[in-house]
């Protein structure tokens, strides 16, 4: 019994015209997703971010007079006042009748100027503390907070709640020509416990900070340079 007659093609023939289409649509389909791909890859790498981007904290932002919001806390800016000298008072309070007592009283000066920025704070979960604030001027440069102001005067430790607003006070020590266009920046601190000792800042990426502006522009500064307090008052209690 003899199977199925199949035409065959002669050696050296040229295939039929399906055939040829059918490899060209097949090569022009293969083309079409190389490109594809390749368009993707070039548009992804667009997007890579550098390790300074990668290792830099979630920063929120808020508008003059608004609430920056993060995941561990939300602040907002309460007061900012421009000081030539600050007068530092101890005191103590009697139980009994209430009476304040000056204990301890210093002065500090400073041939730039003081920014003392009051900030509220308050937490959606969990306690935290914003041990941390710099302020960052319109190019960039960041400025610590002063160490010639001790912490029993700014209170930078105080728990921030849940449920109410609590104040925390920064002193910055800038030029007068660095306060236009600059904010207050206030980070949590990093939850990774011992790591952090052994390996400091190392995983400080993702940290929440919030950046707040203390002068939009040039006249804002102005008019807070303007209204520059001779001496400024800040007291701690014994």
């Amino acid at each position: 019994m003899t199977g199925p007659l199949v035409a065959e093609r002669p050696i050296g023939a040229p295939p039929a015209e399906g055939a040829r289409r059918g490899r060209f649509s097949h090569a022009l389909g293969n083309g079409v997703v190389a490109l594809a791909i390749g368009a993707a890859a070039v548009y992804a790498h667009t997007f890579a971010m550098d390790k300074d981007k990668l290792d830099a904290p979630l920063t929120s932002h808020a508008a003059a007079g608004g609430v920056a919001v993060t995941g561990r806390f939300s602040a907002r800016l309460e007061k900012v006042v421009a000081a030539r000298s600050l007068r530092l008072l101890t005191t103590s309070t009697d139980p009994e009748t209430g009476r304040v007592t000056i204990k301890k009283s210093g002065r500090v000066g400073t041939q730039d100027v003081f920014i003392v920025v009051t900030i509220g704070a308050t937490s959606p979960g969990d306690p935290t503390r914003l041990d941390d604030a710099w302020l960052r001027t319109a190019d960039g440069v960041e400025y610590a907070a002063t160490d010639r102001v001790g912490p029993a005067f700014t209170l930078p430790h105080r728990p921030v709640q849940n449920g109410w607003w609590v104040d925390v006070v920064f002193v910055f020590e800038i030029p007068p020509e660095a306060l236009a266009g600059a904010s207050i920046v206030v980070s949590a601190p990093s939850s990774n416990g011992i790591y952090d000792t052994i390996y400091p800042n190392r995983y400080n990426q993702l940290l929440p900070e919030a950046e707040l502006p203390i002068s939009a522009d040039r006249a804002a500064a102005r008019r807070l340079l303007d209204d520059v307090k001779t001496s400024w008052q800040l007291a701690a209690e014994e």
